[in-house]
């Protein structure tokens, strides 16, 4: 039932006029906020400690806003299919010469990324512009939405490799000096280490790390954002060094600043700071 819905919506968005698509896609998110309490409150949990101070009313605003978001950038995806329509979205790139010369160096390029803006769309367009893209995805709980994922990702030029960065596939892709993305903001199969995160400790996935340092990958990390309705832009900053333990701190502070900058975007649906740590971790 689940993919099929997904197949209607993603028809919809691709034949409807722009305006309607995403009037019907903040109609199906307000739907979802009171469908959801699960995730309605993952959400404000995570926005209580990205924005303290912000009154507990206007929080709730920006996580309604967060809602609306996902859902238009969803239907962005979908018109992202039909380019040759004239109404696909436009993806900007700050620091693509950075990343092109990480991938010329020969070493393998992991690029870590978040769940922010619309990281489908922008790994489409990193295939678009020559880059051999191979992904870490964590799996959906439907195998048929997996399924239709898939299709849509292969559709794209990405190629989904893995479910966790220990995987064989995973490793192959960085020996073979490729280009292999994933998602740092929530972690594989329960494991993590714990890095402060605005102000109190949260566990971030440390595998892609030790992955890197095993094959003797490059970490670039890469944020993409929304700056409109159809309109993105992917910021690359400039690779880490990883050979030491502070590199996932690094990391944490990267995707801090792109958070707090756009937390109306952050479509992390579960708690990532979900259990009481040391302040010392």
């Amino acid at each position: 039932m689940i993919p099929l819905l997904y197949s209607f919506a993603s028809r919809l968005a691709r034949h409807l006029p722009a305006a309607l698509a995403y009037a019907l896609a903040r109609a199906v998110a307000r739907a979802f906020w009171h469908a959801s309490a699960a995730r309605r409150e993952a959400v404000l949990a995570n926005l209580a400690r990205v924005v303290p101070t912000l009154p507990p009313r206007e929080r709730e605003a920006l996580a309604r806003r967060l809602f609306a978001n996902f859902a238009e950038a969803l239907v962005d995806s979908w018109r992202a299919e039909r380019a040759g329509a004239g109404q696909a979205p436009t993806v900007e790139i700050e620091g693509d010469e950075g990343l092109r010369a990480a991938v010329r160096s020969g070493d393998g390029v992991l690029l870590w990324s978040a769940h922010l803006g619309n990281w489908e769309l922008a790994a489409g367009e990193l295939a678009r512009r020559g880059y051999a893209v191979s992904a870490i995805a964590r799996p959906h709980e439907d195998e048929g939405l997996e399924r239709w994922f898939a299709r849509r990702r292969a559709a794209a030029g990405v190629r989904v490799v893995a479910r966790c960065p220990g995987a064989i596939e995973a490793r192959r892709v960085l020996r073979r000096h490729g280009l292999l993305a994933l998602l740092g903001d929530r972690r594989f199969e329960g494991q993590g280490r714990a890095v402060p995160f605005f102000g109190r400790p949260a566990r971030l996935p440390a595998a892609p790390l030790a992955l890197a340092r095993r094959t003797g990958a490059r970490v670039v990390p890469g944020f993409v954002v929304r700056e409109g309705r159809g309109r993105y832009r992917v910021h690359l900053e400039p690779a880490l060094e990883v050979s030491g333990e502070g590199a996932l701190r690094e990391l944490a502070r990267a995707l801090e600043r792109h958070v707090g900058a756009h937390p109306d975007q952050w479509y992390v649906f579960e708690r990532v700071w979900d259990e009481p740590l040391p302040e010392s971790a």
